[in-house]
């Protein structure tokens, strides 16, 4: 396998999601390894922010992953390219089960599920020969959280779906990167004690920070022979 800055060197690619936290940590690494990278969202405002952070050479497009019309027009506007990377990351539901309201479960469930099933579908034709997908889920799919009911089953279903289309697809590989609980940027006051009333038992003692995480989708775009794959990424916090 050749070193993640030979293998990127002027590869395109896309990640949804790009304007902030984990997928702008993929974006920012995969321009330092000489992608070019286009990054994507609903907010526009949030886009042209991270756009001057990341530089001239990024492109920026708006998409909105719930509306199946806008993820065809996006495709068509971007073109062929190399990988894609969905790190969409919605208002999620984290009340109990009994008290989650049911629109805003469904709500949430359709922006990361149904909007990671749409850019797949319509982002694969456009895939070039060597090509990836890579979804993004939670480890909230491998271990049930007090308030995380929700949580866990769009999880669990975006893994199941990428291995059922890494078939499918094959040879345009489809993995996941399951990241495990991870750090605002700036970092959010009380959020690590939070963490520590769900999940006691960390190993490392701290949150995740984006840019570790993002080292996975690097890893899942030079790996040839990784597809239907689950990277998880958590400090051992389901050890």
């Amino acid at each position: 396998m050749q070193p993640e800055n030979a293998v990127l060197k002027n590869k395109k690619i896309v990640v949804v999601g790009g304007s902030s936290g984990i997928g702008y940590a993929v974006a920012q690494k995969a321009m330092n390894a000489g992608a070019q990278v286009v990054i994507a969202s609903r907010s526009n405002k949030r886009l042209s922010t991270a756009a001057r952070q990341l530089g001239e050479r990024v492109q920026r497009e708006v998409v909105d992953a719930s509306n199946e019309q806008s993820v065809e027009d996006f495709f068509r506007r971007v073109g062929h390219f190399d990988h894609l990377v969905v790190t969409i990351k919605p208002q999620l539901p984290s009340g109990r089960f009994l008290e989650n309201d049911v629109d805003a479960a469904i709500t949430a469930f359709d922006a990361k599920f149904w909007g990671q099933y749409r850019l797949a579908k319509h982002g694969a034709q456009y895939i070039r020969q060597n090509g990836s997908i890579t979804f993004t889920s939670g480890i909230a799919s491998r271990r049930g959280y007090l308030g995380h009911s929700a949580v866990s089953a769009m999880n669990a279903a975006t893994e199941a779906l990428a291995k059922a289309i890494a078939i499918e697809l094959a040879p345009i590989r489809v993995n996941t990167v399951c990241p495990g609980f991870v750090d605002t940027e700036p970092p959010t006051s009380g959020r690590a004690q939070h963490v520590k009333t769900l999940s006691p038992t960390l190993p490392l003692n701290r949150l995740g920070a984006a840019s570790e995480i993002a080292d996975a989708y690097l890893y899942l775009f030079a790996n040839s022979y990784s597809t239907g794959t689950v990277v998880v990424v958590d400090g051992g916090a389901i050890c």
